[in-house]
């Protein structure tokens, strides 16, 4: 069973990965029509989604846009045994050849697990978009209310925020 399970939490991640490429503006999904600033704070209204915080400290932001989670939720009710990934996105400059980063951090579930960074680039742009898969994997026991923190790292290797989302997993069926 949970043979099947990875496959298809390997399918359906390959299946977002590949939607997300095809739809280049799909990205910016969450986003809508509002325009970032330097401060990773929206032009027109309010704080940015994700309950992102800046960490460093600073009011540039090295990003063209502040890193995301799709979908632009901070909460995910799923049962023990339904696997789902979300995705996480960073951008930047094209020219800036370095690779985003993305790390959960602790105390995290052991049935959460972020992926490396994939760069896409968007020449027609100018930007670039580091792109991570966090696979949510909930199995018998894991059961409860979760918060999880994901550090986002720009191209630069600096810290720009700290993307957190709570997952309720419900006992399985």
């Amino acid at each position: 069973m949970r043979i099947d399970m990875v496959k298809r939490a390997r399918s359906l991640i390959l299946l977002v990965f590949w939607c997300l490429i095809a739809n280049g503006n799909a990205f910016a999904a969450g986003q809508s029509d509002r325009t970032a600033t330097s401060n990773g704070t929206s032009a027109n209204d309010g704080p940015p989604t994700n309950n992102g915080t800046s960490v460093n400290g600073s009011d540039a932001n090295p990003s063209i846009a502040p890193p995301f989670l799709t979908p632009g939720k901070d909460l995910f009710v799923t049962r023990e045994g339904d696997p789902f990934v979300l995705t996480v996105t960073s951008t930047c400059l094209l020219e800036d050849e370095s690779e985003s980063q993305f790390e959960l951090l602790f105390p995290t579930p052991d049935f959460i697990h972020v992926s490396e960074s994939y760069r896409r680039e968007v020449r027609a742009n100018g930007y670039a978009e580091g792109i991570g898969v966090v696979y949510v994997t909930p199995q018998t026991g894991d059961a409860g209310k979760y918060l999880v923190k994901l550090q986002a790292k720009g191209c630069n290797g600096k810290v720009e925020r700290v993307i957190s989302f709570r997952v309720h997993v419900k006992p399985g069926i």
